[in-house]
């Protein structure tokens, strides 16, 4: 028998992958009891129906969700009549052979062999083929979905009660559009694998594509390495273009079961990819007239309602797709400089920058959808309970003595005597609680003793109006299974009186529902976790409201010294780029704010900035902190949570003090660097990433690499694009700007008027040598301020009482200090000659360049007279 590809279902030369919903086995004896507790009570109701869904694929491919949504939806929200509907995946991904389809069949016909059977939907060629060449279901009408137009004929001669929903062929108005947005291309490059499959494609393209001769050359880079794709895409001239088709596998052998080869082509490509499918949107491709595996799905629900009414498969016209649209990733648009006007009408873009609602939409409506849910089915379980009693009522005496329960209910099912003893109990016992059914007949009372503290006396009186005759619940409780492990349990309550009236104990129904109560706590944390970010918001608003612009794209680094000069150049040279930064300074001397500069000059700044302090990163939790975690991962994991390089994803992270990270973290951080790979804490998945690293430190990494306490490695990782921040001391002619600044952002923050500051004042801020730099600057300013209490600043005592201990003025000047003056003296003496006879560099008995060398480490500069 012929089979699609594994992994893929193909049409034209766009491909899919494909999943599966599994079907869940039910006790045939429940099955009938619960159709006769819901049967309408009136006799005129529509005959059930039944469908089958056949899928053969992989569930984890994208769209293939939306497909059976889209037709499990359609059915059985239109159909007139009750409809039971079951999927079933075949494995044929997997496995393959005549041995495993023999026992396929044989599973099918046993499962289906005493239920009527009304229509089957195959999706995809391989589901269609096996349904067919087999003969499943032989009495069954088909309605094929997502299958190419030869594969449905093939099939449609050996079973004719078949109809089909096949897609479209958009491959030449993808091309059209491709020529008509960019009327200069000369050639286009058709992407596909090196598989057999793919290679057949691309002859297949050769036809589809025919009407193009003359056009257009298209070339086809199908039996080439994912490396020499990239390679070619990276030198792509203006002039030509490249359609995305699929890689399923490349010329190496290498298979690719996800997108990860098209998001690498992408991130490769010097000109933009155009694609086929809408499942390819977001990965990498800029857009174009994309097939909609959902809208397949809708047609062959749309076909299967008619089949379902009556009419004949084989005299229903196969549809073929409608509804191609110009689907367009905002992204990509930006990305290449297109602009919307020059796109289709009907053009919908997607993957805009959204905001906080567009982020948490699903969450939020997930979470009220779910109580909603859970609200009807709590009523529902309310009111089956009491049609459940009223039947048992019915029932005589021997029959609720031995079949009070079914034996296969899913639930914890018993019937407890009045003297606390159990004249039944259900198998599902060792699965909820851990204890066999023997076990907790021997010891009635084991079960009580592991329901934790907190909950145990409520659960007690609940109990406790049971056994006087009063029907009780549904209450939940918290129980410790042996192993340790705390499940949620909701028990109710029914007394059991006989006939004669006499009471007979109470049976009761335990079910575990820790999954609804932790999608409580789920939500809860994510409505947390949205107050949290809206906070965070409006917390840097105000933060970036209250900086100073100055400067035209580096607004909060105030000053106009030779140094802030070289320091804005730098920041401009590296800004557009993605190039890692090592920022180096002071403490308090603005090295965050740099980084901030960088950003928003740079492509990322449609992105956020995530920071991250390594200094106040726990060591214990450090690497999950910058990594994520998964669920279970350590103690107090309790949910799968992303790492800042996760967050990160596209845009900057700043490592502030990185040489603080401990070694054991160093090595896994240069990983990331390389390659942008990384696992989470207790996962085994690699993640990959596209970040741009800026970090920042106080220390001399140099001297850390030298003392051991630093990674050689990470450090020349890091240091590809040095910037040095000046020290305050350095720039002292920028201090009447920055205390200009200051004074006036403070008087504002304290409500009153703007003080003037005396040249007195200003030179006395020049003259201090400031050790803390500008966070020593604002916090002076912020005290003289407080203490000024007329229309002009004083300084009094705050410079000589912000000094720190052992640093007052009667105390011995540094070595440094001393230094310097001695320069200083000697150059005023000269008057400011360094070269020559009577040069301060031939009375200092230093060269000259040595002299240089030592008043730019200094801070020496002549000021202008």
């Amino acid at each position: 028998m012929t089979t699609a590809p594994a992994r893929r279902v193909t049409t034209g030369l766009s491909s899919r992958h494909i999943g599966y919903t599994p079907c869940v086995r039910r006790s045939p004896l429940l099955v009938a009891l619960l159709l006769a507790l819901a049967a309408p009570a009136h006799g005129d109701a529509p005959a059930r129906r039944a469908a089958v869904i056949f899928l053969s694929f992989d569930q984890d491919v994208p769209g293939l969700h939306e497909l059976v949504e889209a037709v499990t939806a359609g059915l059985r929200q239109e159909s007139h009549a009750p409809l039971d509907l079951f999927v079933e995946y075949t494995g044929l991904d997997r496995f393959s052979g005549d041995e495993y389809e023999k026992i396929l069949v044989s599973l099918y016909q046993q499962k289906y062999s005493t239920r009527k059977i009304d229509l089957v939907v195959a999706v995809g060629p391989a589901a269609l083929d096996f349904i067919v060449a087999r003969k499943v279901l032989p009495d069954v009408p088909i309605v094929s979905c997502y299958v190419a137009r030869r594969f449905v004929e093939a099939a449609k001669a050996q079973r004719p009660e078949l109809t089909a929903a096949m897609p479209s062929q958009n491959a030449p108005k993808v091309i059209e559009l491709m020529l008509s947005m960019f009327p200069r291309t000369k050639r286009i490059h058709v992407i596909l694998g090196a598989s057999e499959y793919e290679r057949a494609q691309a002859a297949a393209g050769k036809r589809i594509f025919a009407s193009f001769e003359g056009r257009v050359e298209l070339t086809y880079l199908n039996d080439l390495t994912l490396a020499q794709v990239e390679a070619r895409l990276a030198a792509l001239p203006d002039t030509e273009l490249a359609l995305y088709g699929s890689m399923l596998r490349d010329a190496s052998g290498q298979d690719f079961n996800t997108n990860e080869a098209l998001q690498r082509i992408s991130r490769a490509s010097r000109g933009p990819i155009f694609g086929l499918v809408a499942e390819d949107l977001g990965d990498g491709i800029v857009g174009g007239y994309l097939l909609s595996m959902e809208l397949s799905g809708k047609a062959a629900a749309e076909l299967g309602l008619r089949v379902l009414k009556g009419e004949r498969a084989s005299a229903i016209p196969m549809m073929v797709e409608a509804g191609v649209v110009p689907l367009w990733d905002f992204r990509e648009l930006r990305r290449f400089g297109i602009r919307e006007r020059d796109l289709p009408l009907g053009s919908q873009i997607r993957f805009r920058e959204k905001t906080l609602w567009d982020v948490w939409w699903r969450e939020i409506s997930a979470g009220i959808g779910l109580i909603f849910v859970e609200s009807i089915l709590v009523a529902a379980l309310i009111a089956q309970l009491r049609r459940r009693k009223r039947i048992e009522r019915e029932l005589d005496a021997q029959k609720t003595r031995y079949r009070t329960v079914a034996d296969f209910t899913h639930d914890l099912e018993f019937w407890r005597k009045p003297d606390g003893s159990f004249e039944y109990i259900s198998p599902s016992c060792e699965r909820i609680t851990g204890y066999p059914v023997a076990e907790v007949s021997k010891d009635p009372h084991i079960l009580q003793e592991r329901i934790l503290a907190e909950d145990l006396t409520a659960w007690k009186e609940m109990q406790g109006k049971a056994l006087a005759g009063t029907q009780q619940g549904p209450i939940e409780i918290r129980f410790r299974r042996p192993d340790g492990e705390v499940r949620w349990l909701e028990q109710i309550w029914n007394p059991v009186r006989f006939e004669d009236g006499s009471f007979g104990g109470t049976r009761g129904s335990i079910r575990d529902v820790t999954a609804r109560k932790q999608a409580e706590l789920d939500l809860k944390r994510a409505y947390q976790e949205i107050a949290a970010l809206k906070d965070q918001l409006e917390a840097e608003n105000t933060y970036y409201r209250g900086k100073i612009q100055s400067v035209e794209g580096a607004s909060e680094l105030i000053g106009d010294s030779d140094p802030m000069k070289y320091l804005r150049f730098r920041i401009g040279q590296v800004a557009p780029s993605a190039t890692t930064v090592l920022i180096q300074g002071e403490t308090g001397t603005g090295k965050e704010l740099v980084a901030e500069s960088i950003h928003r000059l740079g492509v990322r700044s449609g992105k956020v900035l995530v920071k991250v302090n390594c200094a106040a990163l726990p060591h214990a939790l450090a690497e999950s902190e910058l990594f994520g975690h998964e669920k279970g991962a350590f103690t107090g994991a309790q949910a799968q949570r992303k790492g800042r390089f996760e967050v990160a994803d596209g845009a900057t992270l700043f490592l502030d003090e990185i040489g603080e990270l401990p070694l054991e973290l160093q090595a896994k951080l240069l990983r990331v660097l390389q390659d942008g790979d990384f696992q989470r804490v207790g996962g085994d998945r690699t993640l990959h990433v596209d970040v741009r690293i800026i970090a920042a430190t106080n220390r001399d990494l140099a001297r850390e690499v030298a003392a051991g306490r630093f990674r050689e490695d990470l450090w020349y990782r890091l240091n590809v694009f040095p910037i040095t921040v000046p020290p305050l001391r350095q720039r002292s002619e920028d201090i009447p700007a920055l205390t200009h600044a200051f004074v006036i952002n403070l008087c504002e923050k304290m409500g009153r008027a703007v003080l003037e500051l005396p040249r007195a004042a200003v030179q006395a801020l020049q003259a201090y040598n400031w050790p803390g730099n500008i966070r020593e600057l604002q916090n002076v300013l912020e005290q003289a301020v407080l203490v000024s209490d007329g229309p002009t600043l004083r300084l009094g005592d705050v410079l000589r009482s912000n000094r720190p201990p052992g640093n007052d003025a009667g105390a011995l000047s540094s070595l440094v200090d001393l230094e310097r003056d001695h320069i200083v003296k000697v150059l005023e003496s000269c008057n400011w000659k360094l070269e020559g006879g009577e040069g301060a560099a031939q009375i200092l008995g230093l060269k000259p360049s040595t002299l240089r060398s030592r008043m730019a480490k200094l801070g020496i500069q002549r000021r202008n007279p």
